[in-house]
């Protein structure tokens, strides 16, 4: 088992306690910078979701439904296409002018978005960068993180309502989370 199995397992095992009280079993979700596949696939499983995931680059480890974002600004598929679109620490890979572009996307796409994001800490930083360096060289890694503060005021400027939960996780793990709920 390699190391981004581990370490993306353990993420979505902090995910999906969240994520159980906003997604109903059989909704169509659409994990957008889905990466390695790893969370998607635990996701998909332990939700009983309908599940397809989209990034700019293909390097699944893991067999989900998969379509290829063409750019990283446009979601390719209709409008309404999902119930849900989700963002699991994906969103401080892009650029925060991008990080926008995208939720209007979301939003294009499905009548509900979830973030999952990392807080903004030095050692957070440090080994999201180290570990994303590992999962994958050619990642886009611009430190574009939002504090939680930044993300509410963002949310209430964009007119979504939104619901915000704190993630619990061991001392000695390098992150801490937030996630968020939002709806127009």
């Amino acid at each position: 088992m390699s190391l981004s199995q581990i370490t993306s397992g353990y993420r979505a095992t902090l995910i999906i306690p969240v994520y159980k009280k906003w997604i109903k079993p059989g909704e169509g979700v659409l994990d957008v910078g889905c990466g390695n596949g790893v969370v998607s696939a635990k996701l998909k499983k332990s939700l009983k979701i309908n599940l397809t995931g989209c990034d700019v680059i293909n390097y699944l480890s893991h067999d989900i439904q998969y379509v290829k974002m063409q750019n990283k600004e446009k979601l390719p598929f209709n409008k309404y296409s999902f119930d849900v679109t989700m963002f699991n620490d994906v969103l401080h890979h892009t650029e925060k002018e991008n990080q926008l572009k995208l939720l209007d996307e979301a939003f294009r796409v499905s009548k509900r978005i979830l973030i999952f994001e990392v807080q903004p800490t030095i050692r957070g930083k440090i080994f999201d960068y180290l570990l994303n360096k590992i999962h994958n060289l050619g990642m886009n890694i611009p430190f574009a993180f939002r504090t939680i503060d930044e993300w509410q005021l963002l949310f209430k400027k964009k007119g979504y309502k939104f619901k915000t939960e704190s993630i619990s996780s061991p001392f000695l793990y390098p992150f801490k989370h937030i996630a968020f709920l939002l709806e127009k």
